[in-house]
């Protein structure tokens, strides 16, 4: 808190006035008589220094009051700012805990199936990986964006937006504990031989580049926003399974 100026300025003139009082008694004095003599023999001049002392007193007890309501007002300040941090601390967790939270998970291993196409009468190879989506939150979720590729690659690129006839765009809303399972996505890929007749497929070589499923959501909730899920697999060939992509927060994330 700042002094006020106005009352720092009253408190100076009511010195000043004391002064000025003395003064129209001065007068009196007796010719030749020393000032301080004045001041303690006088009437007058005593009246005069005793107006002094109470405007000093005054004007000592002005700037005290003051600086009380100054340190007053610095407590009040500190207890206000710590209420204001513990309320945004208590709205903070209570949005955290009644709020939607989206997961990808439960990828499976992969799968290499042989398509055909009867009308254009092509035949390929298919890589292909289920997964599921689910809302662990107490609150509903509104998928806004669901982006999901199974893509070959050094590094994992961008994933790209799922068709509209995918069951998350058909059914944005996720209730919570509800799983919608056995999501497919897939990737064709020619360069692996398959042979009816001899059971499982062999393994798909990539030529040195590495297979990932990345799946990215941003969804709302009811009283909250901008949420977002990135979950990234890469392939292990070793154990033919996904296995989680350690790329950081750029891959793996939950806001």
């Amino acid at each position: 808190m700042k002094f006020r100026v106005p009352e720092v300025v009253i408190g100076c003139l009511l010195t000043v006035a004391a002064f000025a009082v003395g003064m129209v008694f001065m007068p009196s004095a007796r010719a030749g008589e020393p000032l301080l003599s004045w001041f303690t023999k006088d009437a007058s001049g005593i009246f005069t220094s005793v107006q002094v002392v109470v405007a000093t007193v005054q004007a000592a007890l002005f700037f005290y009051q003051l600086r009380v309501i100054k340190l007053s007002l610095d407590d009040a300040k500190v207890a206000s700012e710590a209420a204001t941090r513990q309320a945004r601390v208590a709205e903070d967790a209570l949005a955290k805990i009644e709020r939607p939270y989206g997961f990808v998970f439960n990828v499976s291993s992969l799968k290499i199936v042989r398509w055909e196409d009867w009308e254009n009468g092509t035949v390929g190879v298919r890589l292909s990986v289920t997964y599921s989506v689910a809302n662990y939150g107490k609150l509903p979720a509104v998928i806004e964006a669901m982006q999901v590729s199974l893509s070959v690659h050094a590094e994992p690129p961008a994933p790209v937006n799922y068709d509209h006839n995918h069951p998350p765009a058909i059914s944005a809303v996720l209730v919570p504990g509800e799983p919608r399972n056995d999501l497919d996505e897939g990737l064709a890929w020619n360069d692996v031989e398959l042979d009816d007749y001899e059971g499982a497929p062999p393994p798909p070589h990539f030529g040195g580049m590495r297979l990932f499923f990345w799946g990215f959501i941003r969804y709302r909730g009811t009283f909250t926003s901008g949420h977002t899920t990135r979950a990234c697999w890469r392939y292990d060939e070793r154990t033919r399974r996904f296995v989680e992509f350690n790329g950081g927060r750029e891959y793996n994330s939950q806001t």
